[in-house]
């Protein structure tokens, strides 16, 4: 498991509400920590996907 900061605001499922895959919000800095190409459940479809997935029902992690 290799995690790198993210910046927050991208269009990608590791930023967005709807995804339950492990990963670090930092608010002071606005950067997540995650491992992109780990799976987490996507409550939108129901199904796997990894964090540097996107899709057009993107809600960001405020």
């Amino acid at each position: 498991m290799e995690q790198d900061l993210k910046k927050a605001g991208v269009k990608r499922c590791y930023a967005c509400i709807q995804w339950e895959g492990q990963r670090t919000y930092y608010s002071d800095k606005k950067m997540f920590k995650v491992d992109t190409h780990r799976e987490g459940n996507c409550l939108v479809h129901h199904q796997k996907t990894k964090g540097s997935h996107f899709c057009d029902r993107f809600e960001a992690l405020k």
